[in-house]
């Protein structure tokens, strides 16, 4: 199931707002599959970025740590400026030598060649750049020698109202400076807002002849949580929905998404929380079978986010991630 565009262009107002979670669990995302740093984390812990590692388990083997890692940079009003990870591009094998073990003089295991794997890796950069408004202008990632970037444009009311995509190319010789070369548009999208209630509000989405293709109907509950997402495009049979309930406190239990984009598909995850208000467990779903369980783990003094666990139910594997900071 695919993350709806609409997602990527609500990312920088939602995923601003303070709370006190460490990260966002609103549905429409940039990175669904990541946690989203709150603004209200960033700021109060002055961080100027955070490091996570990777390594890999399956079960009854022995741990793989094959060098990933992913990084995020902040500035000083805790508006996320850069996004890079680490893939690996190939690898070539590199033979170990392990000398024979002695003990009392006698030799107990001879000498022995292993080889072990040695990685090459690519790097993709995302670059973000903010108005005076902390409203997200741009987002610029790297491709080879290309970038894709994502221009946005705001009303008065401080809604995207246009969205442009183009592929650019770096002229600078510095390639860690970006200079404006060659820009070809790919698309551009318009949105169009009506307000049906006073929880309820309609996004038209316009292509670049200006013709609606898709409408979004938002619903809110009485405070301000958002309750329902409904996708319909105007030309097709494909519908999408994200559902959320909610406890007592405002903290989000569960979001169920559902699509017949490929054929009738859903997806859920389940949100179970530390006595401290922070998420402790999120299990997901693909229909009735549970294919994700998500640990996290905080420093008691600080409460900041250490590491998080990924169990694979399917690969009988789990993700290791553990986070370092520095510090403003």
């Amino acid at each position: 199931m695919r993350l709806e565009k609409w997602g990527v262009i609500l990312f920088s107002f939602l995923a601003l707002q303070a709370g006190a979670q460490v990260f966002d669990l609103n549905p429409l995302s940039c990175f669904p599959f990541e946690p989203v740093f709150k603004n209200g984390y960033v700021v109060k812990n002055h961080i100027h970025s955070i490091h996570a590692s990777i390594v890999y388990k399956r079960d009854n083997e022995a741990i793989q740590d094959k060098g990933l890692s992913k990084t995020w940079e902040y500035d000083s009003r805790g508006l996320l400026t850069r996004y890079y990870f680490t893939t690996i591009k190939g690898s070539v094998n590199k033979e170990v030598p392990h000398p024979a073990v002695f003990r009392r003089g006698r030799r107990i295991s001879a000498a022995y060649m292993t080889e072990e794997p040695v990685y090459s890796y690519d790097t993709t950069f995302t670059d973000y750049l903010y108005n005076a408004q902390k409203q997200l202008l741009l987002r610029r990632t790297r491709d080879g020698d290309y970038y894709n970037t994502v221009y946005y444009e705001y009303d008065t009311q401080g809604n995207v109202r246009k969205e442009s995509v183009y592929r650019e190319t770096n002229a600078s010789e510095n390639k860690n400076v970006f200079k404006l070369g060659v820009q070809n548009q790919l698309s551009q999208e318009e949105f169009r807002y009506e307000k049906l209630s006073t929880r309820q509000f309609k996004c038209k989405h316009l292509n670049d002849e200006g013709k609606v293709f898709k409408e979004t109907i938002f619903q809110y509950d009485s405070i301000g949580h958002l309750l329902e997402e409904n996708n319909s495009y105007t030309v097709s049979w494909m519908r999408s929905s994200t559902h959320m309930t909610y406890d007592k406190s405002g903290k989000m239990l569960s979001k169920l998404a559902v699509s017949n984009e490929n054929g009738e598909e859903s997806a859920k995850s389940v949100y179970k929380y530390t006595t401290e208000n922070k998420v402790d467990v999120e299990d997901r779903y693909k229909g009735d079978e549970k294919y994700y369980e998500l640990n996290y783990l905080y420093d008691k003094q600080t409460g900041m986010l250490t590491s998080h666990f990924i169990r694979e139910e399917l690969n009988k594997a789990i993700v290791i991630v553990k986070y370092s900071y520095d510090f403003y």
